[in-house]
């Protein structure tokens, strides 16, 4: 049991740094086509006020897009994505910033240690409750379509409680170890 725990532990853990990677790299793309396009058609502005319209013209044709007016829809997707998958990963790795970090290893008591991180791991876990409920709420209730694509607003809506969820679930996990270490006094130096 133990270790189909690991496995999925290390699958979610991947799923999750893929996904933020991918939408790094759409936002990453989209930002350089967006410059690009910007700057040709700043180029194509150049050459028709210097009298150069053949060439002007020749280049509106070849690059006949000219404007990406569905640009705000894949941002505000990406970027939602990004962030809360990528916190996601973070939390699961146990690679976010973390208070009990700094303030753990001053306290000297073992137990006092072990009720500290506990509390902690609480507080991380009811706020992840209230989040995942809340955020359910809202995509749940969410009937609208976005302007360009006609995507259901819920879809992007998807990703908070989603990775809420799986922030939860491993907070969770937390409580039960920090909460067994403050029972049984044990001295792991972690």
């Amino acid at each position: 049991m133990i270790a189909l725990l690991k496995t999925i532990d290390i699958w979610v853990q991947r799923i999750l740094r893929y996904i933020a990677m991918t939408m790094f790299s759409i936002l990453g793309l989209l930002l350089f086509a967006n410059v690009m396009l910007r700057l040709i058609n700043d180029f194509i502005q150049f050459l028709l006020k210097h009298g150069l319209e053949s060439v002007a013209n020749l280049l509106q044709s070849v690059v006949t897009i000219s404007s990406f007016h569905w640009f705000d829809e894949i941002i505000e997707l990406s970027f939602a994505a990004l962030v809360f998958y990528g916190a996601a990963g973070l939390w699961c790795a146990k690679l976010h910033f973390s208070v009990g970090d700094w303030i753990s290893p001053r306290i000297k008591n073992v137990r006092l240690k072990h009720f500290y991180k506990l509390l902690i791991v609480v507080i991380s876990a009811v706020f992840m409750a209230i989040l995942f409920w809340y955020s359910l709420k809202l995509t749940l209730r969410t009937n609208q379509v976005t302007t360009v694509f006609q995507i259901k607003q819920w879809i992007l809506y998807s990703c908070i409680p989603i990775s809420s969820l799986i922030m939860l679930i491993y907070s969770l996990v937390d409580v039960f170890v920090e909460a067994r270490r403050f029972t049984l006094g044990e001295d792991n130096h972690s």
